[in-house]
């Protein structure tokens, strides 16, 4: 039953994109209207910082290197190129034997003044690949000086994790263990699954001793158990 299940979904998923069983197809690893936020508030000191984009692939693994290339929408941005980020050399390459790509950017912190720049990309055809979900396509990118809600802090966190999320409580999390990056690295990440762990649960020892109140006035409180 499990088999025939994945077996349906997987299916689904490739009726999608059109002869994916003889072309290769890549795309973001989730859609346009989900945006992927850099915020320089995490470490007031930096100026330059580095961003990974995800990239899923439809093809055979292969073993050497193929291209694929993105757009800069100016359009659509408020960034600008050279000035807010650039896109680091190499930046657009699957590597041999993989199944995954990052798009990686250099961003630069600029004359933010607490006004958020948005960067949007779009994946275009080469030899190597066609543009794979059309949803997926386009990618964008929000850079601030400001603290705001990473896309790691998701619904596992919520349940599982740190918790309902805040500003203040993020801050609070910063302060305490040093931490601003929780990105496991399955998602691309530097930090294992136990040591993201170790991370929470040094929080949540830390406001036992050192209670705190949250912006709506309750005690900060961490859901995982441990």
């Amino acid at each position: 039953f499990v088999l025939g299940l994945w077996v349906g979904i997987s299916a689904c998923s490739e009726d999608k994109l059109s002869g994916y069983a003889s072309d290769n197809f890549i795309y973001f690893n989730k859609p346009a209207t989900d945006s992927t936020i850099f915020s320089f508030a995490y470490d007031k000191s930096k100026t330059e910082g580095e961003l990974k984009l995800k990239l899923n692939i439809v093809s055979g693994i292969e073993t050497y290197d193929r291209l694929f290339q993105v757009r800069f929408l100016t359009d659509k941005s408020t960034a600008v190129e050279g000035k807010h980020f650039k896109l680091e050399e190499n930046a657009q390459v699957v590597l041999a034997n993989d199944s995954v790509a990052y798009l990686t950017l250099k961003v630069m912190k600029a004359d933010l003044n607490k006004n958020a720049v948005k960067a949007v990309f779009q994946l275009v055809e080469t030899t190597d690949f066609k543009v794979g979900i059309p949803s997926n396509s386009i990618a964008r990118v929000i850079i601030s000086d400001q603290l705001s809600r990473p896309e790691w802090w998701d619904s596992w966190h919520e349940t599982d994790g740190l918790g309902a999320y805040s500003d203040l409580k993020y801050q609070a999390l910063i302060e305490e263990t040093g931490v601003y990056d929780l990105t496991q690295d399955k998602d691309g990440g530097k930090l294992t699954y136990s040591e993201v762990r170790v991370i929470v649960l040094t929080f949540k020892r830390a406001l036992a001793l050192n209670p705190r109140t949250d912006v709506d006035g309750s005690e900060m409180t961490v859901a995982m158990k441990g």
